[in-house]
């Protein structure tokens, strides 16, 4: 059976060749659309979710912690912060931050001198967060009983306050009176006035705030003189932020549900019931997401249709002039005793041939159309990388499409399987059969 399929296809070449031409093409593009709708998808929320929504998809969580239970504080939120993330991985910065501290009335110009003082915080910052533009940073030994606390002043409160290396001023604890010295050994700016760890700053990393209290700082100090005791407990704070590299639209409803129970959970916790929050914004920014691809995908979706009807006919009009060629074929073989399996068989291995090729090529040819796709226009302009590949869906879509199209281009054969009388006006010297075997 299989040659004498051969020696069909032999006979009208020509037609299956355009035929097989409109199956490929038509396989090829729709499984690179597929490709590009999914690739675009997840390189979109991976996009977002690393730069323009980085701050909003972190979690920022805090609590006034006793000193006893700050290893136990610290455990809690950082599983709380795997959970937040359904299992991706996690990064975790903390700031430990004083209580409020009064500073000199002397550091304040004559007419800014009003009856409350200025107020400032020490913290042990990130150290990869910040740079030393003057003097060094703060050493250890400031931890030490009796020596005064060695800090280093962001650049807008030491301008402010016309400080430098090597000064020293005596700050007040606002809840005891206690006086504590202090002395200032650099000056710091910050690396990245955008980075989300300046959400866990009172001040944003901006140095000075200004409402009911001036606020200047925080004065960076070392984490030993933080741990110390000789400052006053503050509120530790920590920031979640998790690699989404890896992640796909395919987890943001699994991501969405973390994120909406982790920070709930986090408060329930016996040692964040002080004065603790919890917050994140990335169930809002997956919500914007999804609407967007989906308007997306509905713009593909309608691009996708024009193709199949485009196609459609295309493919109907090869067929209808297959289906005249090979009439009397067809009668000839019911003539000669062809049963309808047979014969359906026979078209069943001509679809097979004609989708073969498409569903081979269309998968391979969708990642090189794909990159092509994203390497023009705004998605270029952007930098939106994009992992174009042979996925599953996209070997699916271009299996699917390559037999729908073939069985379009075979189908209409089967019109001529009602019972016939044979016709001899129908025999050609093309055909492959004699004409002397028919039975009649």
């Amino acid at each position: 059976m299989t040659g004498f399929v051969f020696l069909r296809v032999r006979a009208h070449r020509l037609l299956l060749s355009a035929a097989v031409l409109a199956v490929v093409l038509t396989a090829s593009v729709l499984a690179a659309l597929t490709a590009f709708s999914g690739s675009v998808g997840d390189a979109a929320l991976r996009h977002a979710l690393t730069h323009r929504s980085a701050a909003d998809a972190s979690l920022v969580m805090s609590a006034q912690v006793a000193p006893a239970q700050r290893d136990a504080a610290d455990a809690i939120a950082r599983k709380a912060a795997r959970e937040a993330f359904d299992g991706l991985p996690v990064t975790v910065r903390t700031l430990e931050t004083s209580g409020a501290y009064a500073l000199p009335r002397d550091l304040r110009a004559p007419s800014a001198r009003g009856d409350e003082p200025d107020l400032a915080h020490f913290a042990s910052l990130d150290r990869s967060r910040v740079r030393i533009t003057t003097g060094r940073v703060p050493a250890a030994g400031g931890g030490k009983p009796g020596a005064p606390v060695q800090v280093a002043l962001p650049r807008p409160a030491a301008k402010a306050l016309k400080l430098k290396p090597g000064s020293r001023f005596t700050v007040t604890d606002r809840l005891t009176d206690k006086p504590l010295p202090v002395l200032v050994t650099g000056v710091y700016e910050v690396s990245d006035p955008a980075d989300p760890y300046w959400q866990l700053d009172e001040l944003g990393g901006r140095g000075i705030r200004k409402v009911a209290f001036t606020t200047y700082g925080p004065l960076l100090t070392d984490p030993a003189a933080a741990r110390s005791g000789r400052l006053g407990s503050g509120t530790m704070s920590w920031l979640a932020a998790a690699d989404f590299r890896t992640v796909t639209t395919g987890r943001i409803d699994a991501l969405h549900g973390s994120a909406t129970a982790a920070p709930k959970a986090l408060l329930a916790a016996p040692e964040f019931k002080s004065g603790a929050t919890a917050r994140t914004s990335l169930p809002r920014v997956l919500e914007q997401i999804d609407r967007a691809l989906l308007v997306s995908r509905s713009t593909l979706m309608i691009v996708a249709v024009q193709l199949v009807l485009l196609a459609g006919y295309a493919l109907l009009l090869v067929a209808r002039l297959l289906s005249s060629e090979r009439d009397g074929e067809t009668r000839l073989l019911r003539a000669r005793g062809g049963s309808r399996g047979r014969i359906t068989a026979l078209a069943a291995i001509e679809a097979l041939l004609l989708a073969l090729p498409a569903a081979l090529v269309a998968p391979l040819l969708a990642g090189p159309l794909t990159r092509l796709l994203a390497g023009r226009g705004a998605l270029s302009r952007i930098g939106l990388r994009i992992d174009g590949g042979a996925t599953a869906t996209v070997w699916l879509v271009a299996v699917v499409t390559a037999l729908a199209c073939a069985l379009a281009v075979v189908a209409p054969a089967g019109d001529q399987l009602g019972p016939v009388r044979p016709d001899l006006r129908h025999l050609h010297r093309r055909h492959l059969f004699d004409p002397r075997g028919l039975r009649l």
